[in-house]
């Protein structure tokens, strides 16, 4: 067997199961986490059943092999398309993502059912193969292609959208050019592998492999390189662990044949003994060898290095994925900083000692305008302490909620540290504090970032935007856009763009462009988040914190209108009026006139700032020409009908509409023999 035909499959096989088992043992088992592990497993097994068939000399082995070869590769393209969905969008997938994902795993369920049960006629182009419902094998084998084939050009496609939205200084950019990259090379692996084994012969489609294999390197480097799942430290950790272990093994099992062959050779006896020996001898000294090298680590490590190591052990937990509770503080001052605006920021022991400090670093006892305490329990852990913000604005009574959700997580971090340094015993209590500790953290990152997916009961908004943008909500008009300190004519410009966008989202700098061209930076994203948080409570009345708004969510830095806030609006009705009206003229005219009544004038027209601006455009022309074509569709069904006046109205409507420059009404005026 050539050697091109096992290796990519080989490393195939290794590399899913390395990366797969990385992920999932030493991170924690979030949903994009687990989607990976359920695509590494599956491109293991794939990799792996290929590389036995290839080398098995048995029949039965082989058969079962192919069997579960064909059986996993109908569900990789659904695998990979879940990968990329879990990590660019999460949970939040939209009615399209999910429909394709069900359709993608559904229709590889199915086929890889027909492929394992019967391998005499499988799914392909060439006899044998097997018909369904009627259809030739050979049509069918073709459609299960293209529908792989689709199914792994959408995964390329998000992957791309959210690479694109990310923008040049995103923080997950290089992570996202890794996973495009990733995906990109493993979707056309994928193909050229489906096409070479279809075409050209099993023996023929290892180049797809080797792409396949390259693609599995890529998503090594994202994971290791670019951190996507990991922490630094941790994958740091990992890769050299990992990488030392593997060589360590490899070495040692190297070692052990090698000399088993020179005693066997030597005595000239078939029997593998000293293999049986080495076994036993490794399964008795594997313990007190692996307390060997931690000893060795700890006496390199500090004191507190070594304490906490023998805690985090006694706890169970993985050394090579457990952050210092300590360490937490810096990152989230520093997030916490930059979200407020403000110039400086510390976070003062009980001594007044600074521990982690964002500009400039606090002089002893110097005066703040802010001073939190942090507490655990009856415990006080120090003080939080914050500038003035640079726009010299006092703080908000929202910023101080968040100020003080902060204290008491950098609070519960310095409180874990004290008890893991003097309290090592008290590991149920410890590990409580951690979990509480997780969640605190993940809460703070929400209410940062406003992504919480919090809902609150609001009436959707009736909206009709062909013309003048009108909105209603329980049938009375939205009247006042913003909130006390946002500007109403702002709030309406955002609500604009936002429903204009729909799901493809507005980043800020496009709203700041928009909106506030003119004003500074600093000043112009004070004015984005208070007219954003203005809107947001207009929309969702009773709403207490903005990012509990499930009206405007963000996510990988766009914000979007969701479906959920609008009932109604014209503009769908005016396309589904349209698109579904009757065949025969009796239904067709209804229809279509009610669509002409909905149209108002231009889409957005005299809508603040937005109205005017180039982003509106594309779609307005768009709406303009779809009511050119209504109007020439009414006037041809008029003049079938017999009504020249309709018809001609119609006409000329659509005539003038399209700037005096409409061939198909000038035929139709021509047809009744009516002045242009």
């Amino acid at each position: 067997m050539p050697l091109q035909n096992i290796l990519p499959d080989f490393l195939v096989a290794v590399l899913a199961a390395w990366l797969g088992a990385t992920v999932l043992s030493r991170t924690r088992r979030e949903y994009p986490q687990l989607v990976f592990g359920l695509l590494t497993l599956l491109a293991a097994t794939w990799g792996m059943s290929r590389v036995i068939y290839r080398l098995s000399g048995d029949g039965t082995v082989r058969a079962v092999a192919d069997s579960v070869t064909a059986g996993v590769a109908t569900l990789l393209p659904a695998a990979l398309l879940h990968m990329v969905l879990a990590y660019t969008v999460g949970r939040r997938t939209s009615r399209s993502q999910l429909a394709l994902l069900t359709f993608a795993y559904a229709s590889g369920l199915v086929i890889g059912y027909l492929s394992v049960t019967d391998r005499t006629r499988a799914i392909a182009i060439s006899q044998p193969n097997r018909g369904l419902l009627g259809v030739p094998g050979t049509v069918v084998g073709w459609g299960w292609i293209l529908a792989r084939a689709a199914v792994m050009a959408m995964a390329i496609w998000w992957a791309w959208r959210a690479w694109k939205a990310e923008g040049s200084d995103g923080p997950r950019r290089g992570q996202l050019t890794a996973t495009l990259a990733a995906v990109t090379c493993g979707a056309v692996g994928g193909i050229l592998t489906i096409l070479g084994h279809q075409v050209l012969g099993p023996d023929l489609d290892w180049p797809g492999s080797f792409l396949i294999a390259a693609s599995l390197g890529l998503a090594s480097y994202g994971i290791f390189g670019q951190r996507l799942f990991l922490s630094p430290a941790t994958a740091r950790r990992s890769f050299l662990t990992s990488v030392g272990t593997g060589l360590a093994t490899a070495a040692y099992v190297t070692l052990v044949l090698l000399l088993d062959r020179l005693v066997r050779s030597a005595l000239e006896i078939p029997s593998s003994v000293l293999t049986a020996v080495a076994l036993v001898l490794t399964i008795a000294l594997f313990d007190p060898a692996r307390e060997q090298i931690r000893s060795v680590i700890d006496r390199r490590s500090g004191s507190k290095d070594v304490a906490r190591r023998r805690l985090i052990r006694m706890l169970g937990g993985q050394m090579l994925g457990v952050q210092r509770p300590e360490a937490a503080i810096g990152p989230a001052l520093e997030r916490l900083a930059r979200a407020l605006g403000t110039r400086a920021a510390a976070v003062l022991d009980p001594q007044g000692r600074p521990i982690a400090a964002y500009g400039q670093a606090p002089a002893p006892h110097a005066h703040f305008p802010v001073a939190l305490p942090m507490t655990a329990g009856d415990h006080n852990l120090g003080t939080l302490v914050l500038a003035n913000k640079r726009d010299r604005l006092p703080y908000s009574t929202e910023e101080m909620e968040l100020l003080q959700d902060a204290a008491a997580f950098m609070g519960a971090s310095l409180r874990l540290a004290e008890q893991q340094a003097a309290q090592a015993q008290a590991l149920d209590a410890l590990s409580k504090e951690q979990a509480a500790l997780a969640s605190r953290e993940t809460q703070l990152a929400s209410a940062i970032e406003s992504t919480d997916d919090s809902a609150h009961a609001t009436q959707g908004l009736k909206v009709h935007a062909l013309g003048p943008l009108h909105v209603e909500r329980g049938g009375e008009p939205v009247r006042r856009w913003g909130g006390a300190k946002a500007g109403t004519r702002q709030a309406e410009a955002m609500f604009a763009f936002l429903f204009d966008r729909a799901a493809r989202g507005v980043a800020k700098d496009e709203f700041l462009e928009v909106i506030w061209p003119d004003v500074p930076l600093e000043s112009g994203d004070l004015a984005f988040h208070r007219t954003l948080g203005g809107l947001r409570r207009t929309l969702e009345t009773g709403l207490q914190r903005g990012g509990e708004s499930t009206f405007i969510t963000y996510q990988n830095d766009r914000y979007r209108l969701s479906d959920a806030a609008i009932a109604w609006s014209d503009v769908s009705t005016f396309e589904e009026l349209i698109s579904g009206a009757p065949s025969s003229p009796d239904g067709a005219i209804p229809a279509l006139e009610e669509a002409r009544k909905l149209y108002r004038g231009p889409y957005l027209d005299d809508c603040p700032f937005y109205g005017d601006s180039t982003y509106v455009e594309e779609h307005r022309r768009l709406l303009e020409g779809r009511r050119i074509d209504l109007l020439l569709a009414l006037g041809e069904l008029y003049e079938a009908a017999d009504d020249s006046t309709a018809a001609a109205g119609c006409y000329r409507q659509a005539l003038h509409a399209a700037g005096d420059d409409c061939p198909r009404a000038d035929d139709g005026l021509a047809r009744l023999g009516l002045p242009l």
